[in-house]
C-alpha cells in the first residue's frame, strides 16, 4: 500500500467534497488524520514568553547585565 500526505485548506467545501467522496472507498483507502505541526519561530517564542509572563524587567542596561549574570 501507498502512502501520500496531504495539507489542504479545511475550508475550502471543493476539498471536503473530494476528501469526502474518499472516504467512502473505505474498505481500499485508509485514513488517518494528523494536524500539521509548525516550528515556532524566535518571535513565536518571544510572544509567548510574553504572555505567560517570562519577561525580566529592568530599569536600564546595567540593571539587565546585573539580573542575567546573577
Amino acid at each position: 500500500m501507498e502512502t501520500i500526505t496531504l495539507q489542504y485548506n479545511a475550508n475550502n467545501q471543493a476539498i471536503k467534497g473530494l476528501i469526502a467522496a474518499l472516504l467512502k472507498f473505505d474498505d481500499v483507502v485508509k485514513i488517518s488524520k494528523t494536524r500539521a505541526k509548525t516550528k515556532k519561530t524566535g518571535l513565536d517564542e518571544a510572544i509567548d514568553d510574553f504572555k505567560h509572563g517570562r519577561t525580566t524587567k529592568c530599569r536600564d542596561f546595567n540593571e539587565y547585565l546585573e539580573k542575567i549574570n546573577a
